[in-house]
């Protein structure tokens, strides 16, 4: 039988683009190109004094003249989240449906949240996996109503560095923690998508796995 290329959306994280997150995935893309068809967004707010920098939202007032973010922040607001989910399912209802996104680390965290909303949102509902690179829980208290429940609307890959300086591997595993049978990679690097034969395979395995669970299309 023959079995169609997946389509995978992929967020990219704060103070990066469409164009950084390809050019960092580039070794896994290939391996994976069999299975599957990318499709790199562009986050709607640039960050502020920054050529080619974006963010999906913001973690400091609205009032403050220079928006940014800190994946730490107990803050109260989101400055921009609102219109960043927005604008995703805008783009998903005009130019789904996707089967499933790959994300790194704010849009990890994007993408989680969008996984909490996905029963109450149609245009989601295609979406069957994620692909989550340094993934985080958000700290933003706004945020927390998308973490009340196991989210078990997707299979998750979990692809996180026990050395990361940016993201503490507590705030990974915390994310790991809110999804239902979680596949989880944990490599001995930093805070970048890692392109070893290991991690390669394990997400081509993981591919594979959703890819057969669809059955003949």
């Amino acid at each position: 039988w023959y079995q169609r290329r997946v389509r995978v959306l992929c967020l990219h994280g704060y103070r990066q683009s469409e164009r950084s997150f390809r050019e960092k995935t580039g070794g896994l893309r290939k391996a994976l190109k069999s299975l599957s068809d990318f499709e790199f967004l562009r986050a709607p707010h640039a960050v502020h004094g920054e050529e080619n920098s974006y963010s999906w939202f913001y973690s400091n007032p609205a009032t403050h003249h220079i928006q940014t973010y800190n994946c730490l922040d107990s803050s109260t607001e989101d400055p921009g989240f609102d219109e960043s989910v927005d604008f995703l399912l805008n783009h998903i209802g005009e130019n789904g449906p996707y089967d499933g996104i790959m994300s790194f680390s704010q849009g990890a965290c994007l993408t989680s949240m969008l996984c909490s909303m996905k029963q109450s949102e149609p245009r989601l509902s295609s979406v069957s996996f994620v692909l989550l690179f340094n993934g985080f829980r958000s700290r933003i208290t706004k945020h927390d109503k998308y973490y009340t429940e196991i989210i078990d609307s997707v299979k998750s890959l979990h692809v996180y560095g026990k050395t990361d300086e940016v993201i503490p591997l507590e705030m990974s595993e915390k994310l790991v923690a809110s999804f239902k049978d979680p596949v989880t990679f944990m490599h001995p690097g930093g805070h970048f998508v890692p392109s070893s034969a290991t991690v390669r395979n394990s997400c081509k395995q993981f591919l594979l796995d959703q890819v057969q669970a669809g059955g003949p299309s």
